[in-house]
């Protein structure tokens, strides 16, 4: 079982209100995300919400997991969401909720490249610099779960060098993620 956790539970403080109900093209900019997950490749997504959750819940469609510990930082959203997998999960993608281009091309890409190549850890990749969605075996979930909260999955990853793959791909969604007003903006006129 393939599932996808999307991180949507921080407080969009840089924004001033909450980013993941922002309009972006006929949806809001959380729904894209989500949207690029659904694909025969995906068997369930998983959106943690925290910070006005019932109010963002209402306009998704998604299975909610909510994370009463948003406010101590992402990598609580990151555990709520490992614990609320499936017990057959063999493939977690971990993506955040405000990368509104990612394209389901390059989540299907990412997931058939992982499958065949039997990866462990899977990072896709475009000029040089590392994005969102991380793929990773569900092996490792006890393992991120046993740590502690004040960590992040950058931790994780420098704990398995030898296990992470690379994947190039031409979609600069998996870098540009939307933090403030400006940068909102700039992604609305491309």
């Amino acid at each position: 079982m393939n599932v996808a956790v999307i991180l949507a539970a921080g407080e969009s403080r840089r924004m001033g209100e909450p980013k993941q109900l922002l309009p972006f093209s006929d949806k809001t900019m959380l729904q894209c995300v989500i949207d690029a997950f659904e694909s025969p490749k995906i068997d369930q997504t998983l959106v943690v919400l925290g910070y006005k959750a019932d109010e963002i819940a209402r306009r998704i469609t998604a299975t909610v997991v909510r994370n009463p510990y948003h406010a101590r930082g992402m990598f609580t959203s990151v555990q709520a969401g490992l614990r609320a997998l499936p017990k057959e999960t063999k493939l977690v993608l971990i993506a955040v909720g405000d990368q509104p281009r990612l394209k389901r091309a390059t989540v299907e890409k990412l997931v058939e490249t992982f499958e065949r190549e039997k990866h462990k850890i899977l990072v896709p990749s475009i000029h040089g610099r590392q994005g969102h969605p991380l793929l990773l075996s569900a092996r490792y979930v006890k393992e991120i779960l046993a740590m502690d909260e004040t960590l992040t999955l950058k931790h994780f990853l420098a704990n398995h060098p030898d296990d992470i793959a690379r994947l190039v791909v031409d979609d600069e969604g998996v870098l540009v993620d939307i933090d403030d007003r400006a940068s909102y903006e700039r992604e609305l006129r491309r």
